[in-house]
């Protein structure tokens, strides 16, 4: 099945190539972000998400959100904004940030944009479906007969004494670089070392070891590989319910239509070709941890 997107934005140039692909991905309708036009398609065209391309936030956005929350015409869908980091920190400077649901940086390529949505309507719908299950649990047991126990009644307990120790230091997230090229991980290392931990290996053979030994909060993984690909580790990965969870980025210099197609049907979190443009790559690292 194909998800259903809303796409509205001032930037026409961006949301133009993003409408290039959607029949590959997503059935889109594009709009205006007036209320009215909001609600109408709203009703009728009941989208999965909404999706806008914000470049700046001006009176009556936000208000216009917000009011579509509050209709009867909405149906939940996700509002995703794709806009620049200073455009976020107003976003959250306003503590408006509970009117959008997914807030994705620019610089983005639009594969990221199509995988990250992608991914979080995944997941959304897993949840929906967790939450239903635990009700359908719930209410089984709610039919259950439940015992009485007595219970000890203790007069003027003294209250614990509280502990005081000093806050430990944050820890440093973790990434994980997976690259056959030895030049890469020295790059990558020296770029991402002031502000992560960084672990690297030649190989995809490594990978388990170190996930078992680490706490690994990302994992950057090169596609073409000697041994074992990068589609191959990325699928041990996820097949593995330990580790599953953790979001992995892509980075590849391949153009071959079948194994870019062969990349997007893993939905990976992330995807960038090399050769490798380290500032989109912090903002994709930003948005993943």
């Amino acid at each position: 099945m194909k998800y259903k997107l809303l796409v509205n934005g001032s930037n026409q140039a961006i949301i133009k190539d993003f409408l290039s692909y959607k029949e590959n991905y997503f059935d889109c309708l594009s709009t205006t972000d007036a209320f009215v036009d909001l609600e109408k398609h709203f009703r009728i065209f009941a989208p999965h998400a909404l999706l806008c391309f914000v470049e700046r936030i001006y009176d009556g956005l936000l208000e216009n959100l917000q009011q579509l929350k509050q209709s009867d015409a909405y149906n939940n869908a996700p509002i995703v904004f794709v806009t620049k980091e200073e455009v976020a920190e107003e976003l959250e400077a306003n503590l408006d940030r509970s009117t959008v649901d997914l807030v994705l940086l620019r610089p983005i390529t639009t594969d990221n944009i199509i995988l990250r949505i992608v991914r979080h309507l995944d997941d959304e719908a897993i949840k929906r479906s967790a939450a239903l299950a635990s009700e359908a649990s719930a209410g089984a047991e709610e039919t259950q007969p439940t015992a009485d126990f007595p219970h000890e009644v203790v007069e003027n307990p003294e209250p614990p004494v509280k502990q005081v120790s000093a806050p430990e230091p944050p820890r440093k997230k973790h990434i994980l670089v997976v690259d056959d090229d030895r030049n890469v991980l020295k790059m990558l290392k020296s770029a991402l070392e002031e502000k992560y931990e960084v672990t690297s290996t030649l190989n995809g053979l490594l990978v388990e070891k170190v996930l078992a030994a680490k706490q690994v909060d990302l994992i950057v993984l090169d596609y073409e590989m000697p041994i074992m690909t990068g589609a191959e580790v990325y699928r041990k990965i996820k097949a593995n319910s330990k580790y599953a969870k953790i979001p992995i980025c892509f980075l590849t210099g391949v153009s071959e239509r079948s194994k870019v197609e062969e990349i997007m049907s893993l939905k990976p979190d992330s995807y960038l070709l090399k050769p490798i443009d380290l500032e989109m790559l912090k903002t994709a690292i930003g948005n993943l941890t």
